[in-house]
């Protein structure tokens, strides 16, 4: 294994682990945490400038997820253009997804983009081909050319 695949292998396996880690530690919701999650879209129409928060059954807000257009294909698929996802990870800071395009399974509630994917916080951005993200798990896969710039304190002040 030349350097160049090693080092690929281990920004994946950090931004895979990094993804994994920021799901386990605790205030993320469970499945049973949350409450049902539906888009206030009809079958067959586009709508522009949608936003749809969802919350814990304790009132709190677990996902904010805002798109310049959603049309729901059938009761399960919801394909998106220029989708902003906004979550808290298990620290309680935001968390931010940012897709082009995106298909969301209302049933599974996983998340697909194949068009480039972006994920940030304050502390880092990882930015790849495509993405699989479970909304109910926080754990997300990017594929293709992966790039992760972490930010430290130092380099931000």
């Amino acid at each position: 294994m030349s350097w160049f695949d090693f080092s690929r292998f281990l920004v994946l396996a950090t931004v895979v682990a990094s993804l994994h880690a920021e799901s386990k530690p605790a205030p993320s919701p469970s499945a049973d945490e949350s409450v049902d999650f539906d888009l206030p879209v009809p079958v067959g129409m586009p709508v522009n400038g949608i936003k749809v928060p969802q919350y814990a059954e304790d009132g709190r807000r677990l996902m904010l997820l805002e798109a310049a257009v959603a049309k729901k294909v059938n009761d399960q698929r919801v394909e998106m253009e220029n989708l902003k996802l906004e979550a808290l990870d298990g620290e309680g800071r935001k968390i931010f997804v940012e897709l082009p395009q995106a298909i969301f399974n209302l049933e599974t509630r996983v998340l697909t983009g194949e068009n480039s994917a972006k994920i940030y916080r304050e502390d880092f951005e990882i930015i790849g081909d495509s993405i699989e993200f479970n909304t109910k798990t926080r754990f997300g896969t990017l594929r293709g050319n992966v790039r992760m710039v972490i930010s430290t304190e130092e380099n931000s002040q």
